[in-house]
Formats: structure tokens, C-alpha cells, sequence
């Protein structure tokens, strides 16, 4: 049986099948179905998925620029400020680290740039 498929973003949808020759009528339907990422890892990788926790909120800090060693942690190699999906921490103390990130490469304790 070919099938002719039908891509409709990230899912892809069978149209329509063609029978071969000598195959039963009850082998020759098939329904209509989206088959893709959605159907088979996306969906349910999201549900075991746990939700992180802030470390400034769990451990009832804030940012500050003179705690090089905790600001280091949110700078890539290449010395960019590291996006909030992957530090991990809520969005009002992003902003805070990346206040102070930035107040403590104008005072020089921070790079604006890496060394090479």
C-alpha cells in the first residue's frame, strides 16, 4: 500500500492510500491520522518534566555585583548574560542578575568581553 503524506508543520498527515493489486478492500482503508512529534515525545515529555526552582527564591537571597562568584554562574564562556530558560531562575531575579552583571562591568569587575 503507498501512501501519499501531506506535511502540515511540525505533524505530518497520511491523505490518502493507494491499494496494490490482490490486496482485500478491509486492508485498503485506513483512517485519516496525524502522525509527528506531538503524538509521540513532545506530548508526554512535558508532563514528566519538574518544575525548577529559583535559587535566590530558595535560598532567600538577592543578586548583588560585588558576589562575582554567583554573577559568574549566569555568563556564558563568551561572557553573555545566560537567557532565563536556562539559569533556571524566575524572572524578577533575572532581571536582577542582569542589572548587576551589568553594573559590575562598568565598575571592572566583570568583563565586557572574554580574554583570549
Amino acid at each position: 500500500m503507498k501512501k501519499i503524506i501531506k506535511s502540515v508543520g511540525k505533524s505530518k498527515e497520511i491523505i490518502k492510500s493507494q491499494p496494490e493489486a490482490g490486496q482485500p478492500l478491509a486492508e485498503r482503508v485506513e483512517p485519516i491520522r496525524k502522525v509527528g512529534v506531538a503524538e509521540s515525545e513532545g506530548e508526554s515529555s512535558r508532563e514528566t518534566r519538574t518544575k525548577r526552582v529559583c535559587m535566590f527564591c530558595q535560598n532567600k537571597i538577592t543578586p548583588m555585583y560585588t558576589d562575582l562568584v554567583t554573577l559568574r554562574r549566569f555568563l556564558t564562556d563568551r561572557a553573555k548574560i545566560v537567557a532565563k530558560e536556562r539559569s533556571g531562575v524566575c524572572a524578577r531575579h533575572q532581571r536582577a542578575v542582569a542589572k548587576n552583571i551589568k553594573y559590575a562591568r562598568h565598575l571592572s569587575l566583570l568583563p565586557f568581553v572574554p580574554k583570549v
